[in-house]
């Protein structure tokens, strides 16, 4: 079967599965030339991840990848997946590292280590720590920064716990800002990431409180916090 022919016949079961794209979830399951044949073996890898998307998996999950910043990232079901919102938050941090020499970087809630990482590998002078309170998170940091190549620091602890004392040029963070009530209805592929790092609390904003609350301590003389932020909280 040539690999042409296998990704429309996955993509016609998955939109019959519901999902909501399912040409590019055949052609990320099968990727490369579309009219290679495809052999035995392969066919029966192929049928096997497709069978974890149709089960509702999210494809990242399934094919253990996400590209973020232009670097592919490992995920797995312990992480949230990045996402390209996000990289506007990694570009600004970037444009504020510019120039400075040896600048000192904190990712809160740093999950798969997508910010930190991306900044650790694209700004070469900054010293990158990484925390989360998930074990399972800093494990998947710390394959990332392994695959990557980069100098970073992991620490496994509750927003500032493994930090205290200390002072950092730039504080990022895409915290958990899902309103509770709101987590069941989420898209299914979403209901399969880790709750720890969706649910922001009643009203999102529990992460932001205890933030706010406590950066100043943590922020160096003429640094920046910089947060993402659901797309209906930035009055509050």
């Amino acid at each position: 079967m040539l690999a042409i022919t296998w990704r429309a016949k996955a993509a016609r079961r998955l939109e019959a599965a519901g999902s909501p794209d399912p040409a590019a979830d055949a052609r990320l399951l099968c990727w490369g030339d579309s009219l290679r044949e495809l052999d035995p073996a392969e066919q029966t890898r192929l049928e096997a991840l497709l069978k974890r998307r149709l089960a509702g998996e999210p494809v990242q999950y399934v094919l253990e990848s996400a590209w973020f910043m232009g670097l592919e990232f490992y995920v797995d079901a312990r992480v949230l997946i990045p996402r390209q919102d996000t990289e506007t938050l990694c570009e600004a941090a970037l444009d504020f590292l510019r120039g400075r020499e040896a600048p000192r970087v904190l990712d809160l809630c740093a999950g798969s280590g997508a910010i930190g990482l991306s900044l650790a590998k694209l700004c070469a002078s900054a010293r990158v720590t990484l925390a989360d309170v998930s074990a399972g998170a800093c494990a998947v940091m710390e394959e990332n920064r392994r695959r990557l190549d980069v100098k970073a620091e992991i620490v496994c602890g509750d927003l500032f716990a493994p930090v205290r004392g200390r002072k950092f040029d730039l504080i990022a963070c895409n915290p958990p800002y899902i309103r509770t009530g709101e987590l069941d209805t989420l898209q299914a592929d979403v209901q399969k990431e880790p709750r720890l790092a969706l649910d922001g609390g009643a009203d999102g904003l529990d992460f932001y409180r205890r933030i706010a609350g406590e950066y100043r301590n943590y922020l160096a003389t003429g640094g920046t916090l910089m947060l993402e932020i659901g797309w209906d909280e930035a009055d509050s």
